[in-house]
């Protein structure tokens, strides 16, 4: 972990990318585990992606865990179908009700939700230079705060529709595809399929989308344009994040979209980042991947954002304990592996346009 990040504009900072052969290493210690069996399965995943994260090859369970919730309202429109304002779903997570906070208390997850503006611009950007200041400058704050705490992982989502839906808008953006591709079937309660939502939806953000074409790529035209201060304020706590080497599980398309804008910040900032339930979502599915997240834990659950996080950090904290267990045989001490190459800065990308496979080729390679 980094020291604070206080001094100089988000732009000037650097990020490392975690080391891999701390991964390899850990699979390979797996393997020789003195046990029945195929060992851990899908949590094997998790502790690899945990050892380059803590620079071990036997990771241990994470000590300080913190969960940031960034919520923030959006144009009439984005959030049709919501079961309650964005605002309301806040109040309630600070007064320590409702299923998530109820989940979240039970794994002793301590909870900040992290209110940012509100994204009003239609005709136009969401947000105008001051308000993205401000929703970046939160962001990072928030995060620093959290690490100079002591939290040693940071579980980040967003809450609301209207964030899931800039995410779309987001994700259509870097696809360059229509924004039906990356929207899917919503349901009502009970589970009945909520076309007037989806329609709603899709009609407040495709107006905004339309005065929005064309511009260039930078991680604050995609902020600004169409990802608004709650995606913006979790892009900057996630680049943050990856600066003072911190790790972070993330979980649903507002957060998703949030790690490919902070990638835009720095390459590596999704090498810190593991979502433990990849759910099924388009926006997921497409930046999950382009992102390189690691293997997730194949519980494809469909919940609201951030509602998975409880239960994917409970497993990842057991296939830690579990792994901590297994006899091991008697080996030399490994030596330190060397340190990866030079740390890459946003600086240093020169088009965030740039073919997907021309910036993973300057990433290291990642066994996980």
């Amino acid at each position: 972990m980094t020291q604070t990040t206080d001094a100089g504009p988000l732009a000037d900072l650097k990020a490392k990318f975690p080391n891999g052969v701390w991964t390899t290493r850990a699979n390979a210690r797996l393997q020789d585990a003195l046990i029945e069996g195929a060992g851990l399965g899908r949590l094997g995943a998790a502790v690899g992606w945990a050892a380059r994260m803590q620079a071990t090859d036997a990771p241990i369970p994470f000590t300080s865990p913190r969960m940031l919730l960034f919520a923030g309202e959006y144009p009439a429109g984005w959030d049709s179908g919501d079961y309650a304002p964005v605002q309301a779903q806040a109040a309630a997570l600070e007064r320590g009700e409702g299923t998530l906070a109820e989940q979240a208390s039970r794994s002793s997850l301590p909870v900040t939700v992290v209110r940012t503006g509100a994204s009003t611009g239609v005709e136009g950007p969401l947000l105008d230079e001051t308000e993205l200041d401000a929703a970046l400058r939160l962001g990072r704050e928030s995060a620093d705060s959290a690490i100079d705490a002591g939290a040693d992982l940071l579980l980040v989502s967003g809450i609301g529709a209207g964030a899931s839906t800039a995410a779309v808008g987001v994700c259509a953006y870097i696809a360059k595809e229509d924004i039906t591709s990356y929207l899917p079937q919503l349901h009502a309660p009970g589970g009945s399929v909520f076309d007037s939502a989806w329609m709603g939806r899709i009609s407040a953000l495709r107006d905004h989308v339309a005065f929005n074409r064309g511009f260039k790529r930078t991680p604050e035209a995609l902020v600004s344009r169409l990802g608004g201060a709650a995606i913006g304020a979790m892009a900057a706590a996630i680049f943050t994040a990856a600066v003072r080497s911190t790790a972070m599980l993330i979980d649903g398309p507002a957060a998703v979209a949030a790690m490919m804008i902070a990638r835009d910040f720095g390459l590596a900032s999704p090498k810190w980042c593991y979502a433990p339930n990849r759910s099924q979502h388009p926006v997921v599915v497409k930046l999950g991947k382009q992102g390189g997240l690691a293997d997730d834990l194949g519980l494809d659950l469909d919940l609201p954002d951030a509602a998975a996080l409880p239960i994917g950090y409970e497993l990842v904290q057991q296939g830690l304990r579990a792994a901590q267990t297994f006899p091991m045989p008697v080996k030399d001490e490994p030596k330190e592996p060397a340190e990866e190459p030079s740390e890459v800065t946003s600086p240093e990308v020169t088009s965030p346009e740039a073919s997907e496979a021309a910036l993973e080729a300057a990433e290291p390679t990642d066994p996980a």
